[in-house]
Order: C-alpha cells, then sequence, then structure tokens
C-alpha cells in the first residue's frame, strides 16, 4: 500500500502535546504518513517547558539527508526552529517549505527562536504558506494585532515584506466571541469563522493545523480549500482536548478518526444485536404496541448530540406466531423516543450507551428486580403539560433532580394516549444482551 509522505522539522516535546509527535498525528488524521526531524529535544510537561537541549546543525543535517535519500516528501512543516546555524541548513537543503508554523514563543512565554532576523532571512523566503497567530504576526508585521482588521493589514503586510505566497493570520489569541483567521494570497482576502470553544486544553493548537493543512497540501488540495477543512478539524480536536497533567492539556488531532471507528463499531453491534433478537424463542413478549428500539451510541465521552446515537430504522417488530422482526439497517442521527432518551441519560450522566424500551408489565419490573437493577417509577401524570416532545429529556430531569442517580430500569404506567413503557439502559451491548437473556429466563420461570 502506497502513501504520501509528509515531514515535520520541530522540537521534541516530552509532554507529547505539541511538536514533531503531534505533527506525526496530525498528518496521520488527514490520511499521509508521518515524518520527523528534530531541532531541540524539550523538558516539557502541561506546565511548561522546563529545559531545551538544542540538536547541532551538523546532526540536523544528517537527518534531512537521511530522510530525503529514501522517501520522497510532499510536503515539508516547520514548527520550532532555534539557531540562526539550524536556519542555514534547512534554507540549503530545502527549496520549499510548504508550511511554516513560526514559533517565535511557546504557551508559556519560553522565547523558542534565538535569531528573529535569521529566521526572517532564511526561513520566510522558501515559505509556501505562513500561519501566525496575532502575537507571531505583531513580531512579523512591526504592529498590535487585535481586531480582524488588523489580522487582514498583518497578513497582507507579511505577504508584501517577505514574498510568502499564502499568509494565514489566526485569530485564537484575539478577543472576540468567534476565532477568525484571515488567508491573504497577494490577491484575495478570505475569513474563515468558527466558534470559540471554552476548553483550557488547548497546548498544540498552531502545531497541529499547520500540520493538519501541509498534510492536506501533500494530497493537492489547494490552499483555499484545506483551511475550511482545517478549521474544522480543529474545532473537533479543541473540543476533545485531553484532560491529562496538571496544567494546559493538548488538543487531540486523532478525534475524528476515532470517532468514525466508533461509529463502525456502533453498526456492527446493532447487527449483532439484531442476530441475537431474532434468535430469541421469547422476545416478543417484550415488544409494546408502538414496537421497540434500540438505541446505540458512541462512546459516551464523545457523544454530542443525535448524530452520535444508532437506532433501527425499521424498529424492533412483533410478528404473527411470536416471530420478531428488525428493521434494518441501523441509522444515526434518527430522533426516535430512544435515541432521545438516551442522549438525555448520556449528557446528564456521561455512561451509558445502549437503550431500549420494552413493554410495560410487572412480570418484567419483577424480573429486573431479580436479576439485580435497580427500578423506579416515574408518574407521567407529572409532566408539564405543553412539553410535548420534550418527554424524554424531562423524564431524565424528574428523575435526577427527584431520586439523584439514573436507575438502569425506569417505568411508567401510562397516561391517557401514551402507552405504558419500561426503559432500560445499560453500559453496553454485551450488558444489554446478557440481562434481556436473564430477564426472559425469569418471565418463563
Amino acid at each position: 500500500m502506497k502513501k504520501l509522505n509528509a515531514l515535520s522539522i520541530g522540537g521534541f516535546d516530552t509532554g507529547a502535546g505539541a511538536g514533531v509527535e503531534s505533527d506525526i498525528k496530525a498528518f496521520e488524521s488527514v490520511g499521509v504518513h508521518g515524518l520527523g526531524v528534530v531541532t531541540a529535544i524539550t523538558a516539557q510537561n502541561t506546565l511548561g517547558i522546563k529545559g531545551t537541549l538544542l540538536i547541532e546543525p551538523d546532526f540536523l543535517k544528517k537527518q534531512i539527508e537521511t530522510i530525503f535519500t529514501d522517501f520522497q516528501v510532499s510536503a515539508v512543516k516547520t514548527g520550532m526552529i532555534v539557531s540562526s546555524g539550524q536556519m542555514k541548513v534547512i534554507s540549503e537543503l530545502i527549496d520549499r517549505l510548504t508550511v511554516v508554523d513560526p514559533v517565535i514563543v511557546a504557551k508559556d512565554g519560553t522565547r523558542l527562536i534565538e535569531d528573529l532576523d535569521s529566521f526572517k532571512k532564511m526561513i520566510l523566503p522558501k515559505t509556501y504558506v505562513l500561519t501566525p497567530n496575532a502575537v507571531e504576526a505583531e513580531a512579523l508585521a512591526g504592529f498590535k494585532v487585535v481586531s480582524i482588521e488588523d489580522q487582514i493589514r498583518a497578513a497582507k503586510s507579511i505577504h508584501d515584506l517577505f514574498s510568502i505566497p499564502y499568509v494565514i493570520v489566526k485569530g485564537g489569541h484575539i478577543q472576540s466571541d468567534e476565532v477568525v483567521d484571515v488567508l491573504y494570497n497577494g490577491k484575495e482576502t478570505m475569513l474563515v469563522r468558527s466558534h470559540r470553544l471554552e476548553n483550557r486544553n488547548t497546548h498544540g493548537t498552531g502545531s497541529v493545523f499547520a500540520s493538519m493543512l501541509a498534510g492536506m497540501l501533500a494530497k493537492g488540495i489547494k490552499v483555499e480549500e484545506a483551511l475550511p477543512a482545517v478549521k474544522s478539524r480543529m474545532e473537533e480536536s479543541i473540543k476533545f482536548g485531553l484532560e491529562i497533567g496538571k496544567g494546559i492539556g493538548p488538543v487531540e488531532p486523532l478525534v475524528s478518526l476515532e470517532r468514525d471507528s466508533m461509529r463502525f463499531k456502533v453498526l456492527r453491534d446493532m447487527e449483532t444485536f439484531a442476530d441475537f433478537v431474532e434468535s430469541q424463542d421469547h422476545f416478543h413478549v417484550l415488544i409494546p404496541e408502538v414496537q421497540s428500539n434500540l438505541a446505540h451510541s458512541i462512546s459516551p465521552e464523545y457523544v454530542e448530540g443525535l448524530e452520535d446515537i444508532a437506532t433501527f430504522k425499521g424498529r424492533i417488530i412483533r410478528e404473527w406466531g411470536g416471530r420478531v422482526r428488525v428493521g434494518m439497517p441501523p441509522s444515526f442521527g434518527y430522533p426516535t423516543h430512544t435515541a432521545r432518551l438516551l442522549l438525555s441519560i448520556v449528557l446528564k450522566e456521561r455512561k451509558g450507551d445502549t437503550l431500549i424500551n420494552i413493554r410495560y408489565d410487572q412480570k418484567l419490573v419483577r424480573a429486573f428486580k431479580n436479576i439485580g437493577y435497580e427500578v423506579l417509577e416515574v408518574d407521567r401524570e407529572k409532566e408539564p403539560k405543553g412539553e410535548e416532545g420534550r418527554t424524554m429529556s424531562w423524564i431524565v430531569e424528574y428523575v435526577s433532580q427527584n431520586h439523584g442517580k439514573l436507575p438502569n430500569v425506569i417505568f411508567d404506567t401510562g397516561i391517557k394516549g401514551k402507552e405504558a413503557m419500561i426503559r432500560f439502559w445499560t453500559e453496553s451491548i454485551d450488558e444489554m444482551m446478557h440481562s434481556i437473556s436473564l430477564v426472559l429466563k425469569e418471565v418463563r420461570t
């Protein structure tokens, strides 16, 4: 199997939050193989940089030559380049630096470029895309960058000063409700907006942004098309930034791949459950008049909405003669009662990934008690009027406020026009199948 290669030249972060390690993750997240050349080894954690060991220019040269004598490199991204000696080596060995992240100062305030003038003379003339934040743009443009108007002016100024084809001045450091990145290509200005996320775990944001962009450019995607895609991926990476260490945790560049793999597993789980249901002799005794459906989500900590929860399109149907048919296929995003109830539980508890609605019967209620589950009755008459469509979230709110934790089995005896129902949730599809097997055994004995 062949794969495009992208090279990161930068520092090694012992906390793996930024630098070459995160760059390689970012390359892989967009489908490109990541290569790495190290300019410095930092003693670093989520609290900051405690020390730096600089790689001598001769060994930096050996690393780069070793890469290029073997691999066909489709894109080069640079991050931390410390000394003028390192800059000289890079400028002599590499004709074009696809994306340059001008890492002038670390998040904790540590200065990372010893000689900014050498950086301007040797690195910037080789740069195809430059991705400074507002602070870095100030250092390069020579004036304060505190607004979108300043970003636009800085992008144009840096482009003109250093003849860089594409300049992206990022807006993460600008005080506003949204984050606006400004792209200038010498002719046109493009603004790409995103929501500002309240998550302190943002270490490595600039590094990952530049690497994702370089990876997409390696695949032949134009800068104007790649930037919005990178912004979308970065939004997800920041949203699920890692809560590790005692300080500022890193963003998670692989989260989109992780969520995709979880969705695939959910669909496989649903197929397994469908086979299980249709193989059970007495499953029909669980199905209410409105039929049943199973809701199954990706890992609870990654759930954002109904798009992360799958249900059966055609429900679980009781047919003549006690036969049961599962209405395949499973699909994400349908606003079924089971999906909305599971979503409410997950957002409240951050646990549980599987839920089914089954027929109300005191025998079934006792069966759940007998196999060890806590059972709770909810009086639907207490549901506020005019809350139609919010029943599922109301159930969760009502139980949480009046009983504390949510029991796995919640039932009601119905109200006028609404069938009585048992709702059962578990923390895995395996627990669901095992528990249903035990319940069916209980009601048969």
